[in-house]
């Protein structure tokens, strides 16, 4: 099984949240790593981003 981890390079100033909206992936089993830390989308969404910024998104794999 291939993950696709994928690092995005802000573009502007926004949120967590707006970021994820606009990637369409607010309800996507994911975490983010930002700065050498892995958070959880929802316990951070209120963070600012600033353009520039670099964010990694690594897909949780899901199911049982």
């Amino acid at each position: 099984m291939k993950v696709n981890i994928e690092e995005i390079e802000v573009k502007e100033d926004k949120t967590i949240k707006e970021l994820m909206d606009e990637l369409q992936l607010s309800t996507a089993p994911i975490l983010l790593e930002l700065s050498g830390r892995i958070f959880y989308p929802d316990a951070i969404k209120d963070r600012r981003l600033k353009r520039g910024d670099k964010v990694t998104l690594i897909p949780l794999i899901t199911g049982g």
